[in-house]
């Protein structure tokens, strides 16, 4: 449903209010008819005095109030505030005291600096609301569409809504810094100030025009959840180029500003190279890049508007009708015994390949050998930690599968099914992914170290980590669990209420399961002190028979404590979202 034109009954001034007379003169945009109140008096005349700037006060009014009710409902959410601030400020300060020093190099270093800058900040704001489905969702156009909001409203409240909260704080303290970078040449200062906020409505603006185009593609799951692992995989793959640049760090050095050259001619950088062309006098380049870069705020306002507009008149469309689909047979479920804990390890190996949520660590396994291997050049080192990290990431992804469930809980509490079997379900599930992982990981790391002698000890390690470290999450996740995002949501989206508390609990959780390794860590150490391959074979057999014995005693203590809290676990995680 697209939005209207109308004829506006108002005098100039009032020209953009949101209702008007088929009889009177003048356009304006307003929302879709069916945003519109219904009834024999239409719009109040209160809504039809306010104009576009005083709605987005509003807005902006709207998520502020949010944000302190948020803080304020919580004395965990504060004081993780608080801390999350804290290293903000220590962030901040550290780069806007390099930013601030910067000054007093050469015109080439600060030209170089300002443009990578420019560059990175608009790349975070355009890019993390696609890797976190919708970020900012206080002021999301599906909580607004029912509202008779204009869509200039909507815009202008959300870039005032983007400063309000500790990335938008950020970004504004981080450029002001920036601006003193140019404090050397008066007329570069002059200028920096409207580069600076000409930069700013590019990252807030083309944010929001990301994220208003995903919210009609997110209808497509299948496409949105591959692009958000395939992002996930790039960040992880960020580690083999990081090292790929710090062996070469001269040449890279010496490239920095032929680089910092290019992307001064793009969207990206164009409006923070414009003070360095004011500094050389070069006014025809400047102009130049501020065309490029008032051209872009342009088509990205444009593209904005179009994507709001549509994502508002779907909000309140119809749901698409979904298809019918002819399944055959049952799956997994006719394939594995049909026993509570079978049921249970069908249902987690089908999500464990058709879930994103759990797919995604499909993709960050081999990623994250990606990196150790380019890491540990030398075929020494972190490899050596490789399957080790694989065993511990894969015992503690069980932690979260009851908040994963979210509602679907309620199967394992009305069937009923047995504590003890959910556990052992969810852990045997995990095992079928993480074995082979991990077979193929040793083999990585034995034929990059050429070790072989060390393999029994370092199945010993993977084997007390994995089973070990299911026992113990087997028993925590039945009484902890932090809030996932909700089903069908990307992996990387930011969960609501997360807490330090939270934080506090994976930590321990990690901690736990880590510990665990100690004997045949200890054992293998032995070994290579004193050459001798029977210590190897020792923290082989310790690591299976303390895995097998923690494995079952996790099983049971986190099954009897299933049965007894499993209905305040289910209101728990009902309330991720």
């Amino acid at each position: 449903m697209a939005s209207t034109r109308v004829n506006s009954p108002e005098t100039t001034e009032n020209s953009g209010a949101p209702w008007a007379d088929p009889s009177s003169q003048g356009t304006v945009d307003v929302a879709p008819e069916s945003l519109r109140p219904t009834g024999p008096s239409g719009p109040s005349t209160h809504a039809r005095s306010i104009g576009p700037l005083t709605e987005g006060l509003r807005l902006a009014a709207l998520k502020w109030h949010l944000l302190i009710n948020t803080l304020t409902r919580s004395t965990w959410i504060l004081v993780g505030t608080i801390l999350g601030a804290l290293y903000m400020l220590f962030i901040v300060g550290s780069f806007g005291s390099g930013l601030f020093m910067v000054a007093n190099e050469s015109p080439e270093v600060i030209r170089t600096v300002a443009v990578f800058f420019g560059t990175v900040l608009l790349l975070g704001w355009w890019i993390i609301p696609v890797v976190s489905s919708k970020a900012d969702s206080s002021l999301d156009p599906s909580r607004l569409a029912l509202f008779p909001l204009r869509i200039s409203g909507i815009q202008i409240g959300q870039i005032l809504g983007a400063v309000i909260g500790i990335p938008g704080i950020a970004t504004l303290l981080i450029t002001a810094a920036w601006i003193t970078s140019w404090r050397a040449s008066g007329l570069a200062l002059a200028v920096a100030l409207p580069c600076a906020l000409l930069g700013l409505l590019l990252a807030f603006i083309g944010s929001r025009a990301v994220t208003a185009l995903s919210a009609n593609f997110n209808k497509q799951r299948r496409a949105g959840e591959i692009i958000s692992i395939v992002l996930l995989g790039l960040v992880v793959l960020l580690g083999p180029l990081f090292a790929l640049i710090g062996r070469g760090i001269d040449q890279v050095w010496e490239q920095l500003p032929t680089w910092a050259g290019y992307l001064a001619w793009t969207p990206l950088g164009a409006a923070w190279a414009i003070p360095a062309d004011v500094a050389d006098g070069q006014w025809v380049t400047a102009l130049a890049r501020l065309a490029i870069s008032l051209a872009t705020l342009v088509l990205l306002a444009v593209v904005w508007r179009v994507a709001l507009r549509r994502a508002l008149s779907d909000a309140t469309g119809d749901a698409a009708r979904s298809g019918s689909k002819s399944v055959s047979g049952v799956g997994l479920f006719g394939r594995l015994p049909a026993t509570g804990w079978g049921a249970v390890m069908a249902r987690c190996l089908t999500y464990w390949f058709k879930d994103p949520r759990y797919s995604a660590t499909l993709l960050i396994l081999p990623a994250m050998a990606a990196a150790f291997w380019f890491i540990s050049g030398d075929g020494t080192g972190p490899i050596w930690a490789l399957a080790c990290f694989v065993a511990l990431l894969m015992a503690y992804s069980i932690s979260a599968d009851v908040g994963y469930d979210n509602t679907a809980f309620t199967l394992h509490l009305l069937a009923p099914v047995k504590g003890s079997d959910d556990r052992l379900g969810r852990a045997l599930a995990m095992f079928c992914i993480a074995v082979p992982f991990l077979i193929a990981m040793l083999a990585l790391t034995m034929i990059r170290t050429g070790g072989w002698a060390y393999l029994p000890g370092m199945i010993g390690i993977c084997a007390a980590l994995l089973l070990a470290g299911a026992g113990v999450v087997s028993v925590m996740s039945a009484r902890y669990t932090y809030p996932v995002p909700p089903p069908g949501a990307s992996p990387m989206k930011t969960p609501q209420g997360y807490t330090l508390l939270n934080v506090i609990i994976q930590f321990v959780i990690l901690a736990a399961v880590a510990l665990m390794a100690l004997p045949p860590v200890i054992l293998v150490i032995v070994q290579v002190v004193s050459g001798e391959a029977m210590w190897g074979w020792l923290a082989l057999a310790v690591g299976i028979v303390e895995g097998l014995g923690i494995f079952w005693l996790g099983i049971v203590l986190g099954g009897k404590w299933l049965d007894r809290r499993g209905p305040e676990l289910l209101q728990e995680v009902a309330q991720y979202r």
